[in-house]
């Protein structure tokens, strides 16, 4: 009878290391694989962020001046700065408007206080609505903002006291505002403002955690909250920077809008004046948009130096001998926890409205059941539309 050998303890030992090295390089690669997995999937997070903001930002940005007197396009408010160390990230905010092209009212009567409409309004708008009252042909024009809400439907609108400035300028006072309404009326347009801004975001309510950065919009109306950022469009998107060029390509820092060192060209200033030189916002011919994204997951393998800061920018501008110059940018610092990868994207955008030689006279409609819409007969769904 032969006697039944089993294995030996050597052999045992030996088949559980080969073994446990088998399944710890499988955990490893297993391991490393997820980590890799989450890695891209946050960085293709970012992007899509990014992607995403671009689209937005370009596609209304290109709209710029629509129906409006270029200087009025673009708003810097008192704490805009290329280089604002105080914001976060050393970013700034991008503020324009632009005229409705989807919006049309025709006004009755017009006083310093109010507007009394043909037609009940096509859709509600609120408390801060700056609204364009355009004469026939673009004669004269005006601006007033709401100082109450207006419901859809509602035929009167109350205004905020003239202060003489845009957009509480209400100066109805030419004849040709007294044409009334209906045939060719008095057109009443409403002025769409786009406010982007960069805001940190605490979401879990932890202090001590480090906040989301979301890029938001303001519409320039009465928020319910003074405070209030507006809604967010994007997340993930940690620093705007904005430059200004001149349509010879030159970038400079555009002053307010009725800053009498830098007066305003108007429609009917030629083409060689100073006016079209100077730093007046109404010079701008386009706008360098800089983002950055980050991941949306962090990089538990990111190096801890590297991943502390924002990359740069392309380009800044500095003075050298009172000369405005591009120069390339440090990185921005950002002391908050670390662990995300960050893209860095910059964009020119062409604003062709500021190229305006007179204020437009619309030429929108969507309507196809009137004979000769846009050709002398008004079209029924009130649309835009007269001229061109």
């Amino acid at each position: 009878m032969r006697r039944q050998r089993g294995f030996t303890l050597i052999e045992l030992m030996v088949g559980s290391a080969v073994t446990f090295l088998t399944v710890l390089a499988v955990s490893a690669a297993f391991l490393g694989y997820t980590q890799s997995f989450y890695t891209q999937a946050g960085i293709r997070g970012g992007q899509a962020s990014l992607r995403q903001t671009h689209m937005m930002v370009v596609r209304n940005l290109r709209m710029a001046g629509y129906g409006m007197e270029p200087p009025l396009a673009f708003e810097f408010p008192d704490n805009w700065s290329r280089d604002s160390i105080g914001a976060v990230n050393r970013s700034d905010r991008l503020v324009f408007r632009m005229r409705n092209p989807a919006f049309n009212a025709f006004a009755s009567t017009m006083t310093s206080s109010s507007i009394s409409l043909a037609k009940g309004l096509p859709e509600s708008l609120r408390k801060g609505q700056i609204v364009q009252v355009v004469c026939p042909g673009a004669l004269a024009w005006s601006y007033a903002q709401l100082s109450l809400n207006a419901d859809k439907g509602a035929t009167d609108l109350s205004l905020e006291p003239a202060t003489g400035k845009f957009p509480r300028l209400n100066d109805f006072s030419s004849s040709c505002f007294g044409s009334g309404a209906g045939g060719m009326g008095v057109y009443v347009f409403k002025i769409d403002v786009y406010d982007y801004s960069i805001q940190l975001i605490d979401e879990d309510g932890n202090p001590g955690t480090p906040a989301r950065p979301y890029l938001f919009r303001r519409h320039g109306l009465a928020e319910g909250d003074p405070n209030s950022y507006g809604e967010p469009v994007a997340e993930d998107i940690e620093a705007l920077r904005v430059s200004f060029l001149r349509g010879n390509g030159a970038y400079f820092l555009p002053s307010k809008y009725d800053d009498p060192a830098h007066p305003a060209p108007d429609y009917g200033t030629p083409l060689n004046d100073d006016k079209r030189n100077n730093d007046n916002p109404a010079n701008i011919r386009a706008v360098v948009v800089g983002l950055v994204a980050r991941s949306s997951t962090r990089d538990s393998a990111a190096n801890p130096q590297l991943m502390n800061q924002i990359p740069s920018f392309g380009t800044k501008l500095v003075t050298s001998s009172g000369v405005l110059v591009p120069v390339a940018e440090e990185p921005i610092i950002k002391p908050k926890d670390y662990g995300f990868r960050r893209v860095v994207s910059e964009m020119s955008v062409h604003v062709r409205n500021m190229r305006s030689s007179e204020m437009p006279v619309p030429v929108y409609t969507l309507d196809a059941t009137t004979p000769d819409a846009c050709k002398g007969v008004l079209p029924k769904d009130d649309f835009n539309c007269a001229g061109g």
